[in-house]
């Protein structure tokens, strides 16, 4: 076997490694463990690619890439990535670890996988996919016995992980059926087009079917996985929203950006669906997230591959039938439903196949120092070979560096993510301080990610609240407790600096803030702007006014409070807690009108309570409290007058006012808030009441 044939194996069985990997491979080191493993298994196997392609470059002393017809719509996919990457965010870490990677490495395999791997890769690659979808469908099976990979983790990594078909290997049930869906649908192709059934795809194609039906039936209405998408109208708005300025029409609101434009412009009937507290991070089907995180530059450029594809796809020799085939139906998943990493990396892999299947058929763009030719014969290729140049010489070393230097990154960003599921297994164990420098040295390797700020910055508050509420603490430790504050505060405002369109950012930075309340004499007004900024980019939220309304609560503002507690209401008026929160409220008030709107809010939310739930036996407790303090005061339950005075004016008058963004408006949508920076505090001691830590979650 000569050095060629050898590398052009070794290129086949990477690539074709890429594919059964995404599928099958979970490394359970993260706390979003199984995305991760896919989109990490796509980014080094885009390096990989890279790679070969480069020692490819050397062998044969010049730059060589087979040129189908969809390579230009391909590479120009490729770019408006890129500039949907890089020009939409000053901070672009996230996009690249997310929709961004994933579009770009998938072209990188699809444009040079085709160059580096030997011809007649077709059945191949079908025969690779089919083991692939076998497996699944077996280890899924087996899952439901009792004896499938969830088993197994758990009882390796002291996981809990569910030990049925909500657990799958391939990412869900949902995934899986599109793989095994799309390679039944290859196989029969293949069969079709040949006009024979070997015994491999005898014997696999009834697995194939079963897995199919399997998985289709563990998506119906009523089962433990069935399917949760956004609606096409929501996505559909959100979509029209983000497209109105102009930048944003063209190049989108970045490819890491789609939770941030479904929160900010979410419509409001949201609210009265079960997917109400739900942030998509895509549209309902694939399109409708590239316009809105691409702009219309990035759908019309994939549109473009889609049509170049199909149209190439008809003049393709027979053996490659099963791999248009494979393609084409991906490509309609796509306009149809969500995208994944699973099927994309697939579909990449699968056009990467197609380039090299018919390479003898296609065009070879060709460049020798810095020029460039079309060969129409790649059998000539052996012919009249020249020694490679210096400036190709240069080129293939600073591309090896570029390499080394992605890999470098990539390698540091799933470190980090490792560090930070180690962080979050310290703090189930109640080990805060490991908790707490691990997500140190997480944030060290991957400075530019705000979920890591954000956790770091509520842990570092933890423990200084811990260390205040000690019975005697000495000055080192006062000391220590008001550095932890501000790295707190520092922290939580470089996650709204790393993406400031991020409600949830926002949000903690209030919570932080509100537990320097009574300690520092700005940290009221902070707290209020943070939460203003977090309802700004969170509008149709209603916990969100809650906790600000608890704000003004707490400084006896009840007007405000009040109207903070209506704006909820209105938002979402089946949300029981938001009727209790007022009626807590409004009998703070102290006024007999007052004492009979917070009654009638308890009925309010008691009536939107199970009645054989705990909540709705509290309730209920609390109204009659309520009547019978009523009763002994001589308060009568209904007005004594047709038309009493205004709650909220009463409230107003013996109201504490605040100085805070006129939220009570309701222009929150074109107020500009501005952050102060945050001076160092000097604390004696931290109630816990003053305290609220923000969930420690990843995305």
């Amino acid at each position: 076997m000569d050095t060629q044939s050898l590398f052009k194996k070794v290129s086949l069985f990477s690539v074709l490694a890429i594919g059964v990997l995404s599928t099958l491979l979970l490394v359970p080191v993260t706390d979003s463990f199984i995305e991760h493993s896919k989109l990490y298994t796509l980014l080094f196997g885009a390096l990989v690619v890279l790679f070969l392609f480069i020692v490819k470059t050397f062998k044969e002393r010049a730059v060589r890439v087979s040129v189908s017809p969809v390579s230009g719509a391909l590479l120009l996919f490729a770019l408006a990535t890129v500039a949907a990457t890089f020009f939409t965010s000053d901070y672009p870490v996230e996009g690249l670890l997310g929709l961004g990677g994933l579009f770009l490495s998938t072209s990188v395999i699809a444009l040079l996988g085709g160059s580096i791997m030997p011809k007649d890769v077709a059945s191949k690659f079908l025969c690779t996919l089919t083991g692939t979808s076998v497996a699944l469908t077996v280890l899924s099976i087996l899952q439901m016995l009792g004896f499938g990979p969830a088993q197994l983790i758990n009882r390796t990594m002291g996981f809990e992980l569910p030990s049925s078909l909500n657990f799958n290997l391939a990412g869900s049930p949902f995934i899986a059926l599109q793989v095994v869906g799309l390679t039944l649908v290859a196989v029969l192709a293949h069969v079709v087009s040949t006009k024979k059934l070997s015994k491999f795809y005898a014997v696999t194609l009834p697995v194939l079917v079963i897995g199919t039906g399997l998985f289709a039936w563990s998506l119906l209405p009523g089962k433990e996985t069935t399917l949760v998408l956004p609606s096409f109208s929501a996505s559909w708005s959100v979509m029209l929203d983000t497209i109105r300025a102009p930048k944003s029409a063209l190049i989108g609101a970045g490819v890491s950006a789609y939770r941030n434009a479904y929160q900010i412009f979410k419509p409001i009937w949201i609210n009265g669906t079960q997917n109400w507290a739900v942030s998509f991070t895509q549209a309902t089907m694939m399109p409708l997230t590239i316009v809105t995180t691409m702009g219309i530059i990035g759908l019309l450029t994939w549109i473009f591959v889609v049509v170049k594809f199909f149209r190439y796809h008809k003049t393709t020799s027979a053996s490659s039938k099963a791999l248009g085939v494979f393609i084409g139906a991906s490509f309609l998943l796509n306009l149809l439903l969500p995208f994944n990493t699973v099927v994309l990396t697939l579909q990449a892999i699968a056009i990467a196949c197609l380039i090299a299947n018919e390479s003898h058929r296609l065009p070879l763009l060709q460049m020798q120092t810095l020029r460039f030719k079309m060969l129409n014969k790649p059998e000539t290729l052996n012919l009249n070979k020249k020694p490679m140049n210096i400036p190709l010489y240069i080129g293939t070393g600073i591309s090896l560096v570029v390499i080394l230097a992605m890999g470098y990154l990539v390698t540091r960003s799933a470190q980090a993510f490792a560090v930070m599921f180690q962080s979050s297994q310290a703090m189930a164990n109640n080990d805060v301080v490991k908790a707490y420098e691990l997500q140190q040295k997480a944030v060290q390797l991957n400075p530019y990610y705000d979920v890591f700020r954000r956790r770091y910055s509520a842990t570092s508050a933890l423990i200084a609240i811990a260390l205040s509420n000690k019975a005697e603490i000495t000055e080192a430790e006062k000391q220590q407790v008001s550095a932890l504050l501000q790295q707190s505060v520092s922290e939580a405002r470089a996650a709204t600096t790393l993406d400031a369109a991020e409600s949830q950012n926002w949000s903690n930075l209030a919570q932080i803030y509100n537990n320097l309340i009574g300690v520092s004499e700005d940290a009221v007004n902070w707290t209020v702007q943070s939460y203003v900024s977090a309802i700004e980019t969170n509008p149709t939220d209603p916990l969100l006014r809650l906790d600000l309304a608890a704000v003004f609560v707490g400084q006896k503002a009840y007007q405000q409070a009040l109207s903070i507690y209506d704006q909820a209401v209105n938002l979402k008026a089946d949300l029981a807690i938001s009727h209790y929160r007022r009626g807590e409220m409004l009998e703070l008030v102290e006024t007999p009108d007052a004492y009979r709107e917070a009654r009638l809010s308890y009925q309010r939310a008691l009536a939107l309570l199970p009645a054989n739930s705990e909540d709705y036996v509290a309730v209920t407790t609390k109204i009659e409290d309520l009547e019978k303090f009523m009763e002994e005061n001589d308060i009568s339950l209904e007005p004594e007058t047709e038309e009493s005075a205004q709650t909220g004016s009463q409230a107003g008058e013996e109201a504490t006012e605040l100085s805070a963004p006129s939220i009570t408006e309701q222009n929150l949508n074109n107020s500009d808030t501005v952050t102060p920076d945050a001076e160092p505090v000097e604390v004696d001691n931290l109630s816990d009441e003053q305290v609220t830590t923000p969930e420690q979650t990843t995305p």
